[in-house]
């Protein structure tokens, strides 16, 4: 939630190791939920920022399901992060080659590679030697390289080339939140909110205010990511969120990827707010399209462009007065993240990372917050 205030509500907490549930029960009537359901509540953190769980549902159950979710965040945590010296990625990162890497890691490198192809490289968890690189104040050029080198998948082992460095930054906070939300359904659950860096929603529709590209959505069932250059920058002024092909220019001040439900729905919109962070708006319409999400980017001339999935980009929008998202947030509302950052957590910022990881996307400085609320 990254900063926001605790919510307006009663109820008892439960203190689990340096992670908390924070149980509230609010009146049926205000959630259209069935009686003596309570929105249980869970805050921590997923690979280096903060998240937030949300179930709607009787207090032991949906204590117990937080309880598995926040396991099955902290596992794939060790699988993913950056910022754990100790973590399958981090180990591959810093040998060159991984052994009898896990089946999810496996995966979700052969899911990134498939971003790449399907966004003509705008995508591209390989660009770690160029974001660091500029991240210790030195020549990205150099390391463009091994930036480019072939990665070698296979479930005997990873094997990438001398200098050679992956992360998952604009596609892992998605994953995360796929399975997280895949764990509560096996358990029952239809309503609940995820925010793992990406935020996916299932249950009745509700408004989602999203103000990087200033519009207010309201969502059902789907799965939100939102990418914004600015939110991290270099020393040098540049954005967080590199170009893996090379281009400098930064595009968009920031980009907004709704995708409907599916197992990959949340990883779908996260690895998209990262390639079209940094894509011409030609490629934008193309690959949204054939994803069936919708993408709402703001330029820094302010103006607001819709592409893919009309039903999507615009179910729901519309604009909303500068700040006025912000400022009206802590009026009854649910804060939740959603955006990249990681920020301010070394050279390889949790969020930052390749391309994207809004990662410095939008946590830490996470500029980028998305204000969910029911109703």
């Amino acid at each position: 939630m990254h900063g926001a205030e605790e919510p307006r509500a009663k109820g008892g907490r439960l203190m689990l190791t340096r992670r908390r549930f924070v149980l509230t029960a609010m009146s049926a009537a205000a959630l259209a939920a069935p009686a003596r359901a309570q929105v249980l509540e869970w805050r921590g953190a997923a690979l280096g920022g903060e998240a937030t769980l949300r179930v709607h549902g009787a207090r032991d159950a949906g204590a117990a399901a937080l309880a598995e979710a926040v396991a099955e965040i902290a596992r794939l945590e060790r699988l993913f992060s950056l910022y754990d010296a100790t973590s399958q990625l981090s180990r591959l990162n810093a040998a060159g080659r991984l052994a009898a890497p896990a089946l999810d890691l496996v995966a979700a490198l052969r899911a990134a590679e498939r971003w790449r192809a399907a966004t003509a490289g705008a995508f591209d968890m390989r660009v770690q030697p160029l974001w660091r690189a500029r991240a210790e104040g030195r020549d990205p050029e150099a390391a463009r390289e091994a930036a480019q080198a072939p990665v070698a998948i296979a479930s005997a082992a990873v094997t990438l080339a001398p200098g050679a460095g992956l992360t998952l930054n604009g596609l892992a906070q998605g994953t995360i939140a796929d399975r997280v939300s895949a764990a509560l359904a096996r358990r029952g659950f239809t309503r609940m909110m995820v925010d793992a860096g990406e935020m996916r929603l299932s249950g009745p529709a509700r408004r989602v205010a999203v103000p990087q590209v200033g519009v207010t959505l309201r969502l059902a069932d789907a799965a939100l990511a939102v990418s914004a250059p600015g939110a991290l920058r270099f020393a040098d002024g540049a954005g967080h969120i590199l170009d893996p092909r090379g281009a400098g220019a930064e595009r968009w001040r920031a980009v907004a990827v709704v995708a409907r439900a599916g197992p990959d729905a949340a990883e779908t919109a996260d690895a998209l707010s990262t390639a079209f962070a940094v894509s011409a708006p030609d490629l934008i319409d193309a690959v949204a399209r054939a994803a069936g999400a919708g993408t709402l980017a703001r330029g820094d001339g302010g103006r607001l462009r819709h592409a893919g999935s009309a039903a999507v980009a615009r179910a729901g929008g519309r604009a909303r007065p500068r700040g006025g998202a912000r400022g009206r947030a802590g009026a009854g509302r649910d804060r939740v993240g959603g955006g990249h950052a990681g920020a301010g957590r070394g050279a390889d910022a949790e969020r930052s990372c390749a391309g994207d990881h809004r990662r410095p996307r939008e946590r830490g400085s996470r500029a980028a917050r998305v204000y969910a609320h029911d109703g």
